[in-house]
């Protein structure tokens, strides 16, 4: 019996915190807040079409987040309000982000693995419904911040291109921001076999540790004490999205419309490199997806820190000391391989690299493009040799680069090397992707019926892409072109041109989809004899092609 009592007292002992923190805002965690002071600075950037014209704007002191908002802090407002939250999520790694919503939500995702990691797959609503509720438990005017506020905040006194200077080397990063880096690349290409290499805006020539979102605040902080507003993941801001700062407030205060058809969105994330302070972003209010987040503002000083804020700050330091102590245990990645060599025999790739001089390299992996601009992926690993040769190879051009290994941690890539440009011919079918060089567009396996790969981008071919073919022409005369193609719309589609002379132009019309493939008839041209450039400008986005085909007329 007394054994019994005991155990009953422990149990009312240890769950009396759990009684007391199920009434009504027992566990609320307002953020931490910084002050930021009143003043005045530039907003805008030259290089950004819709960040001008460049203007002065004077803001009131007020306050920011220290840190974007945590899924630990996000809990409290779903369990107290029972607000209904979003239950797909574009979030899901296939070669990148599918591009269809998948099943995952704000506590369970594919890239969220802990508490104090900015929260995701919320959206804009829930975003904008989180500051609501919370102004109204505390009494206090919580918001989220206009998008003046945020850059204000974010250069904090600066005018280089991020608060911790231009950094062109891409190097000093690392300290300050989680960007695509080494480490990003290394887990991308074990998770999901893909690449920052030829994505987007790149990865940054540092290691930062962190391969997807990091705990909040493991970074250097900027001169006003925020931690990552360039990156992490990005932010959402209160105004409504225009395309350019003609006719706006000087006095910071957010630019909104009834017809709000997408939010501004600031910042970066680990997903890309890092994003200069000005950089502006879109996002549709029902949109939802794992590299967005949100920080707090508030008009004034910052409050006074509760109680649980003083808790959450304790917890939180643990959990970053001991993402600290994982990161310091890591060994550092291998040196890169030096002077990658290429050569083709009769059909066969053949490549040669210096021995790394690192005694303790376990092995070599060597990764093939497609295609040139396309993505890095695992072509060959366990390589104890510095030689390696290729028989698979189509009649497109590749890409070759080498890293080391050590402990399943792999060095940066080496130089690329890229076998020789093909020749195409005509009469014949010539495969997208058969380009000497192209640029504003990438290789992509195909959805089509027919043919192994296309050329697409992140929104189709771009709209001053450039292709160019190395073209055989067997006899002199007049040829009909076909192609296949898909669009989600009509485009204003391509001009041909043949020694840089133009001899057609092209529009591509919808064919119901980027998965919807249709051959399209274009114009008869007439081809010389012999060794041709041939060349396709894009006049337009949204389009994808999977060949062209020449015929004699």
């Amino acid at each position: 019996m007394k054994l019994n009592k005991i155990i009953v007292s422990l149990f009312l002992s240890t769950n009396s915190s759990v009684l007391y923190a199920n009434e009504k805002g027992s566990e609320l965690i307002e953020p931490m807040m910084v002050t930021i002071p009143a003043g005045s600075f530039q907003m805008g950037d030259i290089d950004e079409e819709d960040a001008q014209p460049i203007h002065n704007v004077t803001l009131p002191e007020f306050s920011l987040g220290k840190y974007e908002v945590t899924v630990k802090e996000f809990r409290h407002f779903v369990e107290e309000t029972g607000y209904k939250m979003p239950s797909e999520c574009t979030h899901q790694l296939n070669g990148w982000f599918s591009y269809g919503k998948t099943d995952g939500t704000w506590e369970n995702n594919s890239l969220n693995t802990n508490d104090f990691q900015p929260v995701n797959c919320i959206g804009w609503q829930a975003a904008n419904a989180y500051t609501q509720w919370l102004a109204k438990e505390t009494g206090l005017p919580y918001r989220l911040p206009s998008e003046a506020e945020w850059e204000y905040a974010a250069r904090a006194g600066t005018s280089s291109k991020y608060y911790f200077g231009d950094d062109p080397e891409q190097s000093l990063v690392c300290e300050y921001e989680n960007t695509a880096d080494l480490t990003g690349e290394n887990i991308l290409q074990r998770d999901s076999n893909t690449s920052y290499v030829n994505f987007f805006n790149g990865k940054s020539s540092c290691v930062d540790h962190s391969a997807y979102a990091s705990i909040v605040g493991m970074y250097k902080s900027n001169p006003f004490g925020l931690h990552d507003m360039l990156s992490n993941v990005v932010e959402f801001i209160a105004d409504c999205y225009k395309d350019n700062y003609k006719g706006v407030q000087n006095n910071g205060q957010p630019w909104t419309d009834q017809a709000c058809e997408y939010r501004v969105a600031r910042g970066g994330s680990w997903h890309w490199n890092t994003f200069p302070v000005g950089r502006r972003g879109a996002l549709g209010e029902d949109f939802v997806g794992a590299v967005e987040g949100f920080r707090i503002a508030l008009d004034g000083v910052r409050p006074t820190v509760s109680s649980n804020t003083k808790k959450f700050v304790k917890e939180l330091k643990i959990a970053q000391r001991s993402e600290q102590l994982k990161r310091d245990a890591m060994l550092p990645y291998p040196d890169s391989v030096k002077n990658l060599t290429i050569n083709q025999e009769k059909g066969l790739v053949i490549l040669n690299w210096d021995k790394s001089l690192q005694t303790d390299i376990e092995s070599y992996r060597i990764y093939r493009n497609a295609a040139s601009g396309s993505t890095f992926k695992l072509l060959a690993a366990n390589i104890v040799g510095t030689t390696f040769k290729d028989a698979n190879i189509d009649h497109h051009r590749y890409e070759y680069t080498v890293v080391a290994v050590r402990q399943h941690q792999q060095s940066d890539y080496s130089n690329t090397v890229k076998t020789q440009a093909p020749w195409v011919h005509a009469p014949g079918r010539i495969e997208a992707e058969a380009a000497a060089e192209l640029s504003g567009s990438s290789v992509a396996r195909t959805t089509d019926i027919d043919g192994k790969y296309n050329l697409t981008g992140p929104g189709g071919i771009g709209d001053k892409a450039i292709v160019d073919y190395q073209l055989e022409v067997a006899q002199s005369g007049n040829y009909n072109l076909s192609y296949r193609v898909a669009a989600p719309r009509d485009t204003e589609g391509f001009t041909l041109l043949v020694n840089g002379k133009e001899l057609a132009v092209e529009k591509v019309t919808k064919t119901g989809g980027y998965n919807e493939w249709q051959t399209q008839t274009g114009a008869a041209i007439y081809l010389k004899k012999g060794k041709n450039k041939l060349t396709l400008r894009s006049r337009d986005k949204n389009w994808k092609l999977n060949w062209l085909n020449l015929t004699q007329a």
